[in-house]
Formats: C-alpha cells, sequence, structure tokens
C-alpha cells in the first residue's frame, strides 16, 4: 500500500509514504534493458520505432545470428539480475532468482519525481507539506499491481511529475475535492 500525500487544491502528489516493496519495484526498473520497457509499456516514442526498425534489417544479411535478433527484439533480464518484484514477469529469464536491493523494512518517502527519502519521522513529510494549510492535504492509500507499476515505470521515462500523473491517470483522482478538473 502505497499512501499519497496529496495538495487537494491543486490535484498534485507532493510525496508518498511507501514501504520495500514499492522501492524495490522503483529500483528494478533501473535493471531493465530499454527494449523491454518499450515491450511491456507499449511506449510510443522514437525507441518504439528504433525496436520497429529490428524487423526491417530482419534477414541474416544484417544480423550476426537469429539469436542476436532475438535478444533485440525479446530482450530480457540476465540471470545475474534479482527478480524483486512478480509485476515484471516477461523480462525475467526462468533461472532469476528471487531477491531485494535493500537490507530491511523501512518506512520511506518518494517525492513527485521519484527521489527517494528516509523517513524516520514525521518531520520527512513536513518538508513536502510547508506552507499548505492542514486542510488542504489529504492523505490517499492506493495499492499498486501489475497495471500500476507498468504505468508507472512508462511515466517515469517521460514525465519529472510521475506521481503526479499516475494520480490524475487513478479513479481516485475526480474524488479529491478541491481543484480545477
Amino acid at each position: 500500500m502505497v499512501k499519497f500525500v496529496i495538495q487537494k487544491s491543486k490535484k498534485k502528489v507532493l510525496c508518498a509514504q511507501v514501504d520495500n516493496f514499492f522501492v524495490e519495484l522503483l529500483f528494478s526498473f533501473l535493471t531493465i534493458p530499454l527494449g523491454a520497457v518499450v515491450r511491456l509499456t507499449n511506449d510510443t516514442s522514437a525507441i518504439r520505432n528504433l525496436s520497429n526498425s529490428i524487423s526491417k534489417l530482419g534477414d541474416e544479411n544484417y544480423f550476426k545470428s537469429e539469436d542476436i535478433k532475438k535478444r533485440l527484439v525479446e530482450p530480457m533480464l540476465e540471470p545475474r539480475y534479482m527478480k524483486v518484484t512478480d509485476y515484471l514477469p516477461q523480462i525475467y529469464k526462468q533461472d532469476t532468482v528471487k531477491g531485494s536491493f535493500l537490507k530491511e523494512n523501512a518506512s520511506l518517502v518518494v517525492s513527485d519525481d521519484l527521489q527517494i527519502l528516509v523517513s524516520p519521522s514525521v518531520n520527512t513529510v513536513k518538508e513536502f507539506t510547508s506552507g499548505i494549510p492542514l486542510d488542504d492535504i489529504e492523505l490517499l492509500p492506493m495499492s499498486i499491481g501489475e497495471p500500476e507499476a507498468l504505468l508507472i515505470l512508462k511515466l517515469s521515462l517521460h514525465s519529472k511529475s510521475v506521481l503526479t500523473d499516475f494520480f490524475k491517470s487513478s479513479k481516485h483522482y475526480e474524488q479529491v475535492e478541491g481543484g480545477a478538473k
């Protein structure tokens, strides 16, 4: 469960209170081959065009082997990378071991632009809400599953306000009081 701290009047995510699960998910994004990101998120950027051009060069006159072409078309994580989430199953090789990046369960804060901060107290969240009236702040718990994880992955490539853009695409957006729609 991720707890988004929302500024209601602007319908903006100030930060999110998270545990290891969410941070492990975010860190796993750093290990994914770019071609796999395109495949997982149906990305429409220039990287998609680059990926699609592989089929145009698809005969043995251009690629050293069919295996190399397959690695470009369907990139997978190497087994040395740990599988830290089950939400990105299409990118892990079968012999990839389950693991984690972090030592222990912790309470952490993630900013809208995905900076991760240790949260030993309420003071960290207060830094994000400073100067905003209490009645303009809402704590909104949201579950993160595979579709949400893939959307966050896609947004992390295109947005500087990942959590706000994710929130705006959720069913909770219209339910938050205040702000223009």
